[in-house]
């Protein structure tokens, strides 16, 4: 629980005196609600006594400024409520953005994306449902019960024991069984969580579902997912019936010893009919707010267990962290060096067969070196130890003299650009796309960039232009015109450092005939890593290296290796009936 408040407290911090004005409003409305027995009270022994009329006018004046009072202290807080509200969920939604952001590679790769999405919705919407019930039930309660409190004090000393021994009674018993109710209902957020992501998971993969005919088998899975999330949620329901109905019970257990005393009372000459009125409208009172706190209570320790999940990211250091003191990374010549590198992603990666192990090589500036090999080789590996998408277990990396340890993370990626195999579109339009490696870039530019990259062609023929929404991840756009605009991309960040990760691999051969001179003309003053399965697009690279279990096999120019007859040659020896 300590971790759920230390993940909400910068958002009540900074809306502190929002709270405190609700808080205010709220308990002066309270007031004027504890007030109505009293007046209830006069009109009852004004009505009864030879001379209530003066009574019954100054009663009905008092009920009138107190409906005043009443109405002014809801209208603050409705007012205070509608500018609080916004705002925290704004400045939660950021600051969730912010935290997932921050983390490393590693955690989106052990996540799903619509889990992730659904926590942090939940963490967002479980602020608001905790301040709701606060202000408006429980905290209403809570003042009322006081309140009541202090009144049976004032007027019967006796009722006040009775009520504190059983009002602490019955707040230990709701808060006991409402801890053990975030517990089950944390399992239940959990379970929800995982139909969210993988609901998620299964709309993104449709047109894998839909080319296997897999409807059916993805249902069942999805069914059984739903299936195991309605077990534990049903058997948190009915816990949680269980509490209410023993909380019924005891509420109303007490309210037929109140009745029973002031029966006493009456029969004995020491209750009026006034007094009877007033002692019972207060018990009907502190009978409504004591199940509102059985409710509020577990309301609240479920909001709580939905933001559990979220607070432990906001909680969780990244692998990746800046280094205290962390300067920018300046790059002047574009020199790559690795130096006794060893890394592996661990047991529990789908990559663990990918590691490096003291892995030393030089790249030079301006030079375009290639990396090829058998799958898990560890070829795309080294481009993201580049980039630091990992931290190296031991050796170093630099970039022009520099350790990439030691720079900051933003600047070592603004000074390289990267073209995937698969590349990541955002469901945005194409210009947005385009521009997401430089957002201060003219219309010119961009338009520029798209014609370096052949990507003009396409997007004159759409009805949208540049303008048109390339759908979820680009499923609009064929891969060939998603190679292309990621392309572009790179062309536009005009960075000094490149990476192509099998850049044209989803191209027709007449295209990427077409853009090869392009790829030509952006490599000229850069340094340039290749990840390649298609030997066509290195042959003229100024130096390859063979990768073998994450360890350099051979290395030299396109030539060199042939006649070395290695594994080089072997692997083109492969390519060779569609090499020319």
């Amino acid at each position: 629980m300590k971790t759920i408040f230390k993940a909400y407290w910068p958002t009540a911090k900074k809306y502190g005196w929002l709270m405190l004005v609700m808080l205010f409003c709220m308990v002066m409305s309270v007031l004027a609600n504890a007030a109505y027995p009293f007046l209830l009270r006069q009109f009852l022994d004004g009505f009864t006594c030879d001379s209530g009329d003066d009574i019954i006018m100054q009663t009905l004046w008092r009920v009138f400024w107190l409906i005043v009072a009443a109405n002014a202290a809801w209208l603050g807080l409705d007012l205070a409520t509608a500018y609080f509200e916004p705002s925290s969920m704004r400045d939660l939604d950021q600051r969730s953005f912010r935290a997932l952001q921050a983390q490393s590679m590693r955690f989106f790769e052990d996540s799903l994306a619509g889990a992730l999405a659904k926590v942090a919705g939940k963490f967002c919407n479980s602020f608001e449902g905790i301040i709701d019930q606060i202000i408006y039930s429980l905290g209403r309660s809570l003042t009322m019960i006081l309140l009541t409190f202090a009144v049976f004090i004032y007027e019967s000393p006796m009722l006040a024991l009775a009520f504190g021994v059983w009002i602490a009674i019955y707040l230990a018993i709701s808060i006991y069984f409402a801890v053990l109710r975030m517990r089950w209902g944390q399992v239940v957020s959990e379970k929800d969580s995982a139909v969210g992501g993988a609901f998620t998971d299964a709309c993104i993969n449709q047109p894998a579902i839909k080319a296997f005919g897999m409807e059916r088998e993805e249902q069942q899975r999805f069914d059984s997912t739903t299936e195991d999330c309605y077990v534990h949620r049903k058997s948190t329901y009915l816990r949680g019936m269980m509490l209410l109905r023993v909380q019924g019970i005891a509420a109303g257990a007490f309210e037929f010893i109140v009745l029973c005393m002031l029966v006493r009372g009456w029969y004995n000459k020491t209750v009026t009919v006034g007094d009877f009125v007033f002692f019972q409208s207060y018990v009907i009172i502190l009978m409504s707010q004591i199940w509102n706190i059985g409710i509020s209570t577990n309301r609240i320790f479920r909001y709580l267990a939905d933001a559990k999940q979220m607070a432990e990211i906001f909680a969780r250091e990244s692998e990746v962290q800046d280094a205290p003191g962390a300067r920018p990374l300046i790059v002047e010549d574009g020199k790559i060096e690795f130096h006794s590198v060893s890394f592996n992603y661990g047991n529990q990666s789908a990559h663990h067969d990918s590691t490096i192990e003291d892995f030393t090589l030089l790249v030079q500036p301006g030079q375009t070196l290639a990396f090829v090999g058998h799958s898990g080789a560890g070829k795309s590996t080294l481009a993201k130890l580049i980039l630091r998408l990992y931290d190296i277990h031991s050796g170093y990396i630099r970039i022009d003299n520099q350790d990439i340890a030691n720079v900051t993370q933003l600047s070592l990626r603004r000074q390289i650009a990267v073209v995937p195999q698969d590349p990541d579109l955002f469901h945005r339009s194409l210009r947005e796309n385009i521009a997401f490696a430089n957002p201060e870039a003219s219309e010119e530019e961009i338009i520029a960039a798209t014609k370096r990259a052949h990507a003009w062609e396409f997007i004159q023929r759409l009805p949208k232009g540049l303008d048109t929404i390339v759908g979820e991840r680009g499923t609009k756009l064929s891969g060939g015109q998603r190679q292309r605009i990621a392309l572009a991309r790179a062309f536009l960040a005009d960075a000094p450092i490149l990476i192509l990760d099998e850049a044209t691999s989803a191209l027709d051969s007449k295209t990427e005939h077409k853009i090869q001179s392009a790829i030509a003309d952006l490599l000229v003053g850069r340094t340039c890593i290749v990840i390649a399965h298609r030997f066509s697009t290195i042959k003229n690279a100024s130096r390859i290296i063979v990768m073998e279990d994450g360890a350099i096999k051979e290395d030299g120019t396109h030539k060199e290796l042939l006649s070395q007859d290695g594994v080089y040659a072997s692997l083109w020896k492969h390519q060779s009936g569609y090499i020319k």
